[in-house]
């Protein structure tokens, strides 16, 4: 009798970490759900080609799940810290594939990711969101709310944004609009289940700001904690600021991932690369800092273009920084003494 066994990273089918397929009504409570949404008309200029990134990120988390699939007893050990982990029987983790997308209507593309996302949050699953461009977490965003409030009366939402640019404006002029990847935070800040102090931003850099978006942020004390920020005081205690921040008197915290966070010369397959992000080891500590907390409900990553780094350095980045956020789902931590 013919029987699989395991498969190279570039053979069978592709899904996230190899997790199984499945339609929204099998969605259970507690399970983590990947869904792509693989657009990039959300940005109005600049460099285009995050509709690739799904499908890309999929792909590089098969290597990861490989590592552990080879070894003895589906085990590794970290060489610094001594931590073991072994790859569960059974993982808390599926792949919904991508929502149903309409390249040409951004806003029928909108409706469509509010619905699935919200069918998703509803039934109890916690969704990890794979952009496309970061308008992405727009409506993801506002489908996790509707989920939210459909189980939940009165629920209060927090949001971390980590990103070099703030995506905070009210319209990106007459070539944009009001939708676009560079005003979803502005978006999803006009929900009413979010309030402006349940708002972090981490990572930001250089001439980020406009005038209207200084004055929103002096009148509001909002909370943006920069790349120099994390540089004094260390990644650890930054992400623990805002997930805290973000966590204060809210029912649960989406945090939303643009790759660009990270340096251009660590992760340059992205649409608007800056050159005084993070670092690649900090991003990953940060993944797997907001992994520990119970609010974390709902997650997305978005703006890698793979075309734009032949390396497939900034795919690899980004599976892995998702693995890490995933961890406790798909690893048991054992004690080897």
């Amino acid at each position: 009798m013919y029987e699989r066994e395991v498969m190279p990273y570039y053979g069978g089918l592709v899904s996230f970490f190899r997790s199984p397929g499945i339609e929204v009504e099998d969605v259970t409570e507690g399970l983590a759900v990947v869904a792509g949404v693989p657009i990039d008309n959300g940005i109005p200029q600049g460099r285009v080609g995050a509709r690739f990134g799904p499908r890309a990120i999929r792909e590089a988390s098969l290597g990861g799940r490989g590592m552990f699939e080879t070894a003895i007893d589906n085990t590794r050990i970290h060489v610094d810290t001594g931590e073991a982990l072994r790859l569960k029987d059974e993982l808390k983790l599926a792949d919904l594939g991508d929502f149903n997308i309409y390249p040409t209507d951004l806003m029928k593309t909108t409706d469509s990711v509010i619905q699935g996302m919200s069918e998703v949050v509803k039934r109890g699953g916690f969704p990890i969101v794979l952009g496309g461009d970061h308008y992405v977490s727009y409506p993801s965003f506002t489908g996790f709310a509707k989920g939210m409030v459909e189980r939940q009366h009165g629920v209060r939402l927090g949001y971390v944004h980590f990103d070099s640019h703030t995506d905070f404006r009210d319209e990106t002029g007459s070539i944009g609009g009001r939708y676009t990847h560079g005003t979803m935070v502005r978006r999803i800040s006009e929900n009413p289940a979010i309030d402006f102090k349940n708002i972090v931003w981490v990572g930001l850099n250089g001439y980020g700001l406009n005038t209207d978006q200084y004055e929103l942020k002096k009148e509001h004390n909002l909370r943006m904690l920069t790349s120099r920020n994390i540089l004094q005081r260390g990644i650890e205690e930054i992400v623990r600021e805002a997930m805290e921040a973000a966590s204060d008197g809210v029912d649960a915290v989406y945090v939303s991932v643009d790759i660009d966070v990270v340096d251009a010369s660590e992760s340059p397959g992205t649409g608007a690369p800056e050159f005084e992000g993070i670092q690649a080891k900090e991003f990953l500590q940060a993944m797997s800092i907001i992994n520990e907390y119970d609010t974390l409900r709902a997650f997305d990553l978005c703006e890698v273009a793979p075309e734009w780094d032949h390396s497939g350095r900034t795919v690899m980045l980004a599976s892995r920084g998702i693995t890490n956020v995933l961890a406790p789902r798909l690893f048991d931590k054992l004690d080897l003494g």
